[in-house]
């Protein structure tokens, strides 16, 4: 029987534990929600939503949202700095910053609002 299909929000810490955090409460809310074809996009998209905001150094919002057939996934902090993608063929030596270019490349679509002071960077993975 799939459970009630309502949003699912988590606070994580600014850590290494983040990531693989929220990668396991994202599995289990898509066995809950029965849309787990879509773990291998979403559980990248995930992976690096989260570090992005957990380079920010505060407590930060991990937020699923589950829609038709798709899954809407937020991150929310407070920081200012909207994201945004680099350049893939830039400075090769550079570490990170290539991220958004993944979430580009799986994501059905992917944006940023604000919310208030806060920042939301959201990614949806559809099937």
């Amino acid at each position: 029987m799939i459970e009630s299909r309502l949003p699912y929000e988590i606070s994580l810490s600014p850590n290494v534990a983040a990531a693989p955090c929220a990668r396991l409460v994202l599995k289990d809310r898509l066995q809950e929600w029965g849309l787990t074809e879509l773990l291998e996009d979403a559980g990248t998209v995930t992976g690096e939503l989260v570090a992005n905001a957990a380079r920010l150094g505060e407590v930060f919002a991990f937020r699923l949202i589950p829609e038709d057939g798709a899954l809407l996934i937020e991150v929310v902090d407070s920081s200012p700095e909207e994201p945004r993608i680099r350049d893939a063929f830039g400075d090769s030596d550079a570490e990170g910053g290539r991220g958004l270019l993944i979430v580009d490349a799986l994501a059905a679509g992917w944006g940023v609002r604000r919310e208030g002071s806060r920042k939301v960077v959201w990614a949806r993975v559809a099937r």
